[in-house]
């Protein structure tokens, strides 16, 4: 019979990037090969955002780039190394755990929303099975990782406490979040200039970021040449909530401080300049029953993490592991 392995554990959530051309190897762990689409996968939450940065992807998203996959491989042949152990112990988690999970990353990542999600997986070629098969394989990581390095002092009430400080304000509800911008958007294809190419449009859209980082005033930049909603009020959009904003678009304008103009940013019809004027966040999480055990559970997986990475560095100088990226 198959063991069990029960735990409620927090995990990051993976979001799929657009598809490789050619599904290559990027490694080969003790006989086992991890994909350059497997990489592509776990590498797109990083990917995304850069693609949406660096709209002409230079140096400076190349560079970012590398680092984030070869991080992501890194972390995928850490992972295949616990694997192979709990393959030996024929270990297994329950499906509703992993539905469990599943359901958390569409609320955190989609605003709840399963049209998002399902539309974001068919984008990009990948299966509901193959992505409830990747975060089956974390939780079981996560919990082999608990079971394994029991022996750390309990977490303490106020290392608990002091743990919900620190988070909550990561947790909160991301469904509620408003923010005040303003922004300047130029389309790729101008309709008043059908002569214009993309490229065209961005080096427009870059003159334009430079003149309002310049000091010329934001509002009557947008007034006279966006293109966007609102545009003859300055470009002001008002308490806007997270939900309504793009995934990538959100993330980056809730990251910016207060003031602050970044851009040109891309997406999929055009290029966004952005001054962010005020931000208004969601809610904290109750600290009740559940969330105190998630950050019980999170600060033991914390004070493990020494041990386990050095029992991780001692299987890597026993594996047979070829980096093929």
């Amino acid at each position: 019979m198959k063991k069990i392995l029960l735990a409620t554990v927090a995990l990051a959530a993976p979001l799929i990037a657009s598809p490789v051309p050619i599904n290559k190897i990027a490694a080969i762990v003790n006989g086992k090969t991890i994909t350059t689409r497997e990489v592509q996968a776990h590498l797109a939450p990083s990917a995304n955002l850069l693609l949406t940065k660096y709209p002409r992807r230079g140096e400076q998203f190349i560079k970012a780039l590398t680092e984030a996959r070869d991080k992501v491989l890194e972390q995928l042949i850490e992972d295949e190394l616990v694997l192979s152990k709990l393959e030996d112990l024929d270990a297994n988690i329950p499906d509703h755990l992993v539905k469990q999970e599943v359901d958390r990353i569409v609320h955190e990542n989609f605003n709840g929303k399963e049209s998002d999600f399902r539309g974001y997986l068919k984008k990009n070629n990948v299966t509901r099975r193959d992505f409830e098969k990747t975060q089956k394989e974390k939780i079981l990581v996560q919990v082999f990782r608990q079971q394994q390095f029991k022996d750390v002092a309990p977490a303490t009430d106020a290392e608990i406490k002091d743990r919900y400080r620190k988070r909550s304000h990561e947790l909160r509800d991301r469904s509620k979040d408003k923010i005040t911008f303003r922004k300047i958007y130029i389309p790729a294809a101008d309709n008043d200039n059908p002569a214009a190419t993309p490229l065209e449009q961005l080096a427009f859209a870059e003159k334009l970021f430079l003149r309002v980082k310049g000091g010329e005033t934001f509002a009557e930049v947008a007034v006279k040449h966006s293109a966007g909603a609102f545009a003859q009020q300055g470009g002001l959009w008002e308490d806007t909530l997270r939900t309504d904003l793009e995934v990538g678009f959100g993330d980056i304008a809730f990251d910016a401080p207060n003031g602050q103009i970044v851009g040109p940013l891309k997406d999929r019809i055009g290029f966004t300049i952005v001054k962010v004027v005020k931000k208004v966040y969601g809610p904290a999480p109750d600290f009740d029953k559940e969330m105190r055990e998630r950050m019980r559970t999170e600060v033991e997986i914390e004070k493990r993490s020494g041990r386990y990475e050095e029992w991780i560095e001692l299987l890597k100088r026993t594996a047979m592991i070829k980096r093929k990226i």
